[in-house]
């Protein structure tokens, strides 16, 4: 769909100043505080600029890898869900391709079911996937997915709270070791008894959803800083992630963990929208004509707009997006009109700044099958000298 040829201006990194200085403000005090009688001016100063330059080369890690990860495609109903074949050299022949298509990241979404076990197929798998993507250059997000164990019977309860601040801290130390490429996504859509609009369970944007939500995104988050100070990491809204859920669950950055002062830490959310136009059962006549989309759109993101803005500067990435069609309705959806929504919105979401990951799952979210990805890579191939 021609990604790879669209070139959006890259987002100036924001840092607060006003927020480093209160941080070291109160290290002072602390440290004087801890050595009232006898302080040791010359330790103090090691100790806060070791401090500074730590903060501030974290900062920078994290703002240059926000920003180069610019486009990227989702790696779906592979380890998140059955779907396509789950082993290592299928999928990173997927990921190959993914690269050669100028993509900078891949989102590999999984499902854990709630344990973590570093022997287990599933983890050895994803471990695979994962070393070989960024040996190519390429970041890589990594989440707890459908994790139903979780979203439809969460209260709060220290069991649950334990068990899924246990699975972060597990896949933390797992991958410990591997570069800032890597980042951690803490939970896939939040939803049901985080908040969903079905009327079995609590609405988003009541307290009691919103609350759980912040929960069960904090425990995830405090578990992987425990192992990893400065891992980029996402948080997303309930309701499925939805844009509009994004305002009442953070409404500004003092909601986040931390109070909005770790510089490696953004939120997620996720665009299907309005579903009767980009839903598996959505049609092109939602709008009709391109311009009457491209309007309809700058609506649809205005909500993410005003939120940036309140955020001051908090990362912000699109970690799901696309169009979706039924099998009556591939040659419906082969069209100009679906050609420019991909093209107008991902240059949208690089032109606010926004890091971004299309939704591709081989299936009615499928973006190319997979005759076509093999056959464009055979193409490749035969462009090489020798074959190479």
């Amino acid at each position: 769909l021609g990604y790879s040829a669209l070139r959006a201006p890259k987002p100036s990194a924001v840092f607060s100043r006003a927020a480093n200085m209160r941080f070291l403000g109160l290290l002072v005090l602390r440290a004087l505080a801890e050595d009232a009688c006898e302080p040791d001016a010359g330790a103090l100063v090691q100790t806060l600029t070791k401090v500074a330059t730590t903060s501030h080369s974290s900062s920078l890690e994290c703002a240059s890898a926000f920003e180069k990860m610019e486009r990227g495609i989702n790696i779906g109903n592979t380890f998140d869900y059955p779907g396509m074949g789950r082993a290592p050299e299928e999928v990173e022949a997927h990921v190959k391709w993914a690269q050669e298509q100028g993509f900078k990241h891949i989102r590999v979404p999984v499902t854990w079911n709630g344990n973590f076990d570093a022997d287990s197929t599933l983890t050895k798998s994803v471990t695979a996937v994962v070393d070989y993507a960024m040996g190519l250059g390429l970041y890589v997000v990594i989440d707890t997915h459908h994790e139903h164990w979780l979203k439809d019977h969460y209260d709060s309860s220290k069991e649950l709270r334990d068990q899924f601040w246990k699975l972060w801290f597990d896949i933390a130390t797992h991958f410990e070791s591997r570069s800032s490429l890597l980042i951690f996504e803490i939970l896939n859509e939040p939803e049901n008894a985080f908040g969903s609009w079905s009327d079995e369970w609590v609405k988003p944007f009541e307290e009691l959803g919103v609350n759980r939500t912040r929960e069960i995104n904090a425990i995830g988050y405090d578990a992987v800083r425990s192992v990893s100070k400065d891992r980029m990491v996402f948080l997303s809204p309930n309701a499925l992630g939805n844009i509009g859920a994004l305002g009442y669950v953070y409404p500004n950055r003092s909601n986040l963990p931390g109070g909005g002062s770790d510089a490696c830490l953004g939120v997620t959310v996720h665009t299907y929208d309005p579903w009767d136009f980009a839903g598996d059962t959505g049609n092109n006549d939602f709008y009709g004509s391109i311009e009457s989309m491209k309007q309809g759109f700058y609506d649809v993101f205005s909500q993410i707009n005003v939120w940036q803005y309140i955020g001051s500067g908090t990362k912000i990435y699109i970690g799901e997006y696309g169009l979706g069609r039924r099998e009556c309705c591939y040659e419906e959806r082969n069209t100009d009109l679906v050609r420019e929504y991909y093209r107008f919105v991902t240059n949208h979401f690089r032109a606010n700044g926004w890091a971004c990951a299309v939704w591709d799952d081989q299936g009615w979210f499928a973006l190319y099958s997979k005759q076509e990805r093999l056959g464009q890579a055979r193409s490749a191939e035969d462009r090489q000298p020798n074959g190479q």
